[in-house]
């Protein structure tokens, strides 16, 4: 895991970089020259998704980059409100991204309504068997959400996406996930900069002579948890990168690990959002 552009294996045959470009947040020419950014210091992997409401912003971004497209990894999201509309809503986001395909689509969140949820995903189904997608995941979905696509279609999705940081570290869901052959991606994976001001991390970074987020992000690395740190800044962007030419030690990934308080800075994917 110390090789920049290391990319990590998923269970359909596919793979997907270590790190990625977190898109949410950032419009207009700000977040064109974001993604540019990211792209120039070597991010390939972007994550966006239709609620982001910034796609042709990001696609304008990744054009202007000069990244061959065989070189990127695109992943979007299809948002709840959207279930009846998977194929249109997929369309749309292929055109703002400026692609023939994703190299990964998921369910953003799960909300409350499981026959769309479950039809939503077998559209996505047809649609990766048309080759418009290469990989099918999840975002912010419960246990017993995964078992239901499972016991409905006879798979699991390749890839979970979810809230993970120090402070809520998602042991149990990352375990399961394994079990599973899913692969965990963590958003907001520094906790909005909340994590960077402990003790523990601030002692790390000086130990290592690196950022507190330099530290997170490998600790990510180190769990084998794909992070994707967002930012609109070019020196974050560049500092939240290069994570890959120093290791933790064993005691001081379980120092990390033991900032664990069960607190999510996010919403509820049982509550969230409302039908």
């Amino acid at each position: 895991m110390s090789q920049i552009n290391a990319r990590m294996d998923l269970a359909d045959g596919h793979s997907i970089p270590t790190i990625g470009f977190g898109c949410y947040d950032g419009y207009g020419d700000e977040m064109v020259r974001a993604v540019r950014t990211a792209a120039e210091t070597g991010y390939r992997y972007f994550d966006s998704a239709e609620r982001y409401r910034n796609e042709k912003e990001v696609g304008r971004g990744l054009a202007e980059s000069g990244v061959r497209r065989e070189d990127l990894y695109i992943l979007s999201k299809i948002w709840p409100s959207s279930f009846g509309q998977t194929e249109e809503t997929f369309d749309q986001t292929r055109r703002d991204l400026g692609t023939d395909y994703l190299d990964a689509y998921l369910i953003h969140w799960p909300g409350q309504d499981k026959p769309a949820r479950l039809k939503t995903y077998e559209k996505m189904m047809d649609l990766r068997s048309a080759g418009k997608i290469r990989s099918l995941g999840v975002s912010n979905f419960l246990p017993e959400q995964m078992e239901e696509i499972k016991e409905e279609f006879g798979e699991y999705p390749v890839i979970h996406e979810m809230e993970c940081h120090p402070s809520y570290g998602q042991r149990e869901l990352i375990f399961r996930c394994r079990a599973r052959k899913m692969q965990p991606i963590a958003y907001s994976p520094i906790n909005r900069a909340v994590d960077l001001n402990s003790d523990t991390v601030r002692r790390l970074a000086e130990k290592y002579g690196r950022t507190p987020a330099q530290i997170v992000l490998r600790w990510h690395l180190e769990h084998s948890v794909i992070p994707i740190p967002k930012s609109v800044h070019g020196d974050r962007i560049r500092e939240n990168f290069d994570v890959y030419h120093f290791e933790l030690d064993v005691a001081d990934i379980i120092a990390i690990d033991e900032l664990e308080a069960g607190a999510r800075a996010g919403k509820d994917p049982r509550t969230f959002p409302e039908a």
